[in-house]
């Protein structure tokens, strides 16, 4: 079986796959990994290209040995990827242009590459948690807090909706996402959950509810006044990372199936980057065995990623965040960072040592040894605003295909590092999702150049449809259309302010 490790080595000892998942993060602030990876023949990666994706995925799935049976894993793939994604495929590959690939990770039902890993996760959250309340390990609930940039506040409250035994709360900051993933969150169904409004960007929302998490006098009220136990849906948790783990090696199968790769060759795969979560999961479907040649760290504006592979110093006190066309790469803390640093160098002191420089003074540097091998791994570059609207409009002008800035600015830095080697795009959103910038893009109008004052957001789906005749408005998103908003509430984003709103939401569904 394989176990997991904390980051910063504060854990007692290693735990299980579904201790993992229930924790979310580690004590002291750490994060989950595995202790070793498992290794994919080249020969068992071709032969995914012979069953549909849920097989595939709990064949990826199995091979990281949980304390799970194979059977209850096949069961759990076999619900989170069946008829709630719009494409047969689940994760299909789409040529678009010579040696250039597409993967397309927006058929589920809330249109974002968030639900490839937020259909399966609740519910090998809800099979954990059972298992732990069976055993006699917990008799608490779980309360999981979500902090988002967009995508996945929306995955989460689809995916946990009326999930037994748990109640979820999900922060996004004000005026930090889209008007359309506004919508969905504000809308969604469901009598197990909240969402909330922040003041502030991103990484004010995320640091505040790091800081809930890490409130242990807090932790003791929520189990005390209301049988509650803390966990996060966010990418900071193992069980989301794994289920991105398969898309890769899913994705590879597909091309050697379409004769696009000769079985073994390398590629390379170019992943529009915020939080780090999603290349993260390409770089261990990597070393478990796909054969990526380099993994191409796509940012926005707000490229602080991009400058830190090339320095090797993660620097953002001078830094102001940015808002862009593709909110939800709007994050300057990239967390999922800390599990590859603890991955290159195997060293907790030194992860330890660099996130409490990060926590202090808003920046650290890795040492001469540790950059080189960052650089070994990832190649990194960022896209304007301007080029990423202007990369929509190219690539429908040639190609008929309409992208939105998220997958524009993977397409952008594809381009720019070409190489001889196939490349795959990710694409992680479905251009409805934002509407306003993807008909700026349509126009040949400025990022920031306002679009008519009387254009209702929702209203502008219609717009890019009318100058796209090929595409349509998703039925996902028509049906949120006519949803009434459930959540209209602002808090100031700070640690106390996040939990008197638990607090006040706790307390009015007991009374």
């Amino acid at each position: 079986m394989i176990r997991y490790i904390d980051t910063r080595g504060l854990g007692e000892r290693p735990v299980t796959f579904t201790e993992a998942i229930l924790h979310g993060i580690a004590p002291g602030g750490g994060l989950f990994v595995p202790e070793r990876l498992p290794q994919f023949t080249v020969e068992e990666l071709v032969a995914l290209a012979a069953i549909p994706y849920h097989e595939r995925a709990a064949r990826i799935f199995t091979a990281f040995e949980p304390d799970l049976s194979p059977d209850r894993v096949a069961a759990i793939a076999t619900q989170a990827y069946g008829r709630n994604f719009a494409h047969p495929e689940v994760a299909p590959v789409r040529r678009v242009g010579e040696n250039r690939f597409v993967l397309e990770l927006w058929h589920g039902p809330t249109l974002a590459f968030k639900d490839m890993a937020l259909q399966c996760m609740p519910l090998l959250f809800s099979e954990a948690l059972e298992r732990a309340q069976r055993a006699g390990i917990t008799d608490l609930d779980y309360l999981i807090l979500v902090a988002t940039s967009g995508d996945t506040g929306v995955a989460a409250l689809n995916g946990y909706a009326d999930r037994p035994h748990t109640r979820i709360v999900v922060y996004y900051p004000d005026a930090g996402v889209s008007a359309v993933q506004e919508r969905q969150m504000t809308t969604q169904p469901g009598d197990n959950l909240s969402v909330f409004r922040v003041a502030g960007n991103f990484d004010a929302c995320q640091s505040a509810v790091k800081a809930v998490f890490d409130d242990g006098a807090f932790a003791e009220e929520l189990a005390r006044e209301h049988r509650l136990a803390l966990s996060s849906a966010n990418s900071i948790n193992w069980g989301r990372l794994l289920p991105q783990v398969a898309y890769y090696a899913s994705a590879y199968a597909d091309l050697v199936r379409g004769g696009h790769v000769i079985a073994g060759d390398p590629i390379d795969v170019c992943v529009p980057t915020g939080n780090f979560g999603d290349i993260l999961a390409g770089y261990y479907a990597r070393h478990a065995g796909v054969p990526i040649r380099r993994l191409l760290c796509a940012s926005n504006t707000n490229n602080v990623l991009a400058d830190f592979i090339a320095t090797g110093v993660y620097d953002i006190a001078a830094r102001d965040l940015i808002k862009t066309p593709s909110p939800s790469m709007d994050i300057l803390i990239s967390s999922n960072l800390e599990r590859l640093l603890y991955d290159l160098t195997r060293n907790t002191e030194r992860v330890r040592g660099w996130m409490a420089d990060l926590q202090r003074s808003r920046a650290f540097s890795v040492d001469r040894h540790t950059h080189q091998l960052l650089r070994q791994q990832f190649t990194g570059a960022w896209v304007d605003n301007d080029t990423c609207l202007q990369t929509i409009g190219e690539v429908y002008g040639q190609y008929g295909y309409l992208i939105d800035p998220h997958t524009a600015v993977a397409w952008r830095v594809a381009e720019d590092l070409r190489s001889d080697a196939p490349v795959l795009v990710v694409s992680t959103a479905h251009w409805s999702k934002f509407a306003p910038d993807v008909l700026r893009a349509l126009h040949g109008i400025a990022a920031d150049a306002p679009l008519p004052a009387d254009a209702d957001q929702l209203a502008l789906l219609d717009r890019v449809v009318a100058l796209a005749p090929n595409e349509a408005v998703p039925p996902q998103l028509a049906a949120v259309r006519e949803r009434p908003i459930r959540f209209d509430t602002r808090i100031a984003g700070t640690r106390e302010a996040l939990e008197q709103s638990l607090r006040d939401w706790l307390s009015s569904r007991v009374s």
